[in-house]
């Protein structure tokens, strides 16, 4: 199994930097890096929201028409037995 989380992607997407989304988000900046690499050691539900939460306010100030979902932040992958 893998996890892979998006954040990277999106943030480039909307041309936000990670600092932008700390401060919007009120999120630590470590944590809004963590995120992004997924080099975490759990995952906080309060923190998701936040972050989409944030991400979509962002996104809706900047005209885009896209409404982001957890699906659009992490991705998991089953490699099967081996």
């Amino acid at each position: 199994m893998s996890i892979e989380f998006k954040l990277g992607g999106i943030l480039e997407e909307l041309k936000l930097s990670k600092n932008a989304l700390a401060v919007e988000g009120k999120i630590r900046p470590a944590t809004v890096a963590k995120y992004e690499t997924g080099d975490m050691g759990r995952i906080e539900i309060d923190t998701l929201v936040s972050i989409l939460d944030t991400l979509n306010r962002m996104a809706t100030e900047k005209g885009v028409d896209k409404t982001y979902s957890l699906e659009d932040l992490i991705e998991y992958k089953y490699e099967g037995a081996k």
